[in-house]
């Protein structure tokens, strides 16, 4: 079985083929691929809290389940078994790195869709194994899972059916790098420019003390859908230094976050008694942000294209964002930093 029988039969792009040419040349995994079933399929995809039509659809996808007819074909295996062999190699790979997968979103046939939830699944055991050797609590680790229910939901409300987008972000936490610490996801780093985050030079860094110098270690803060409680937040906060230290052997003097959210014209929109307002003055900004138009469209409206004339006014952050963009302004997605309690 080669790569390019995979793209074939499913209509997937070039891209994807190099993507799995590689993967195919990466070392045997510890363990061999053996998506599960039964009561132990169940336990795993408990831990990712799917939503109960994506749950039902995925179960009745499943190898072996009834009406499935003849079993998986060789091709899909082979696309789950490449997927399952790069999560095995990039476990241990250095803070700092990202690595990209396909998203598969625009495939016809739903298994390849989600092909990475049956590596995901797959690789559960060892990522258990993984954090108990490092002395990372059991609840930690399957609150963590929990974020992939989350992404396979945005997904839904994205695309309109059952996929994974962001199995690159998922693929991260099998790598040590998105943990759920009280209600914030945190994920080690390097300071530094990567993409829409920003960092300081060398000479800002410098004047402003020690552990700030491009390259030294950061928790970088993600945010959860359902809300911004500020208890909820300077808890998260408080737990976030000592868990990365004593968990992840990070000592990290900031944390940072890169969001829509810490555009600072949403205090002139939202005003006062907005959590996204107390969320951001936690945080000194760093730059002047980037073009954020986008990420705004995905995480308030649902909606994977910027598309204002389509997009609905149900509520105050939402009629706010139209405005703003019917003025002819932008929206910025900015960095911002904070000292570690």
């Amino acid at each position: 079985m080669d790569s390019a029988r995979v793209v074939d039969r499913f209509g997937l792009d070039a891209g994807v083929r190099e993507w799995l040419e590689a993967c195919e040349g990466l070392p045997e995994p510890g363990v061999g691929l053996r998506v599960p079933s039964g009561a132990e399929a169940a336990e795993v995809l408990d831990m990712f809290v799917l939503a109960e039509d994506d749950r039902a659809e995925l179960e009745a996808l499943w190898p072996g389940a009834p009406g499935v007819d003849g079993g998986w074909p060789e091709e899909l295996w082979h696309l789950v078994g490449c997927m399952y062999r790069r999560l095995w190699a990039d476990a241990d790979l250095p803070v700092g790195v990202w690595r990209p997968w396909p998203t598969l979103v625009e495939a016809e046939d739903a298994r390849v869709r989600v092909a990475s939830l049956w590596a995901f699944v797959a690789m559960v055991p060892e990522q258990l194994r993984r954090h108990a050797l490092r002395g990372i609590d059991r609840s930690v680790t399957v609150a963590s899972l929990a974020d992939v229910g989350v992404q396979v939901r945005r997904s839904r409300w994205l695309f309109g059916r059952l996929s994974v987008e962001t199995a690159a972000w998922v693929a991260a936490q099998f790598r040590g790098r998105l943990f759920w610490v009280g209600g914030l996801q945190l994920e080690p780093a390097l300071l530094g420019d990567q993409g829409p985050v920003r960092w300081y030079s060398e000479e800002e860094a410098a004047a402003m003390g020690a552990g700030l110098a491009p390259g030294d270690p950061v928790l970088r803060l993600h945010i959860p859908s359902g809300g911004l409680d500020p208890d909820a937040v300077s808890e998260a906060l408080a737990l976030a230094g000592p868990f990365a230290r004593e968990q992840l052997g990070v000592d990290a003097r900031v944390a940072t976050c890169t969001s829509w959210l810490l555009d600072p014209w949403w205090e002139r929109a939202l005003g006062e008694g907005s959590n996204i307002v107390r969320f951001q003055r936690r945080f000194t900004l760093v730059g002047e942000g980037a073009p954020g138009e986008g990420d705004v469209f995905r995480f308030v409206f649902g909606m994977p294209r910027v598309e204002v004339e389509r997009a609905p006014r149900r509520t105050r952050l939402e009629r706010a964002a139209l405005e703003r963009l019917e003025s002819g302004a932008g929206l910025r997605v900015c960095t911002g930093w904070l000292r570690l309690p």
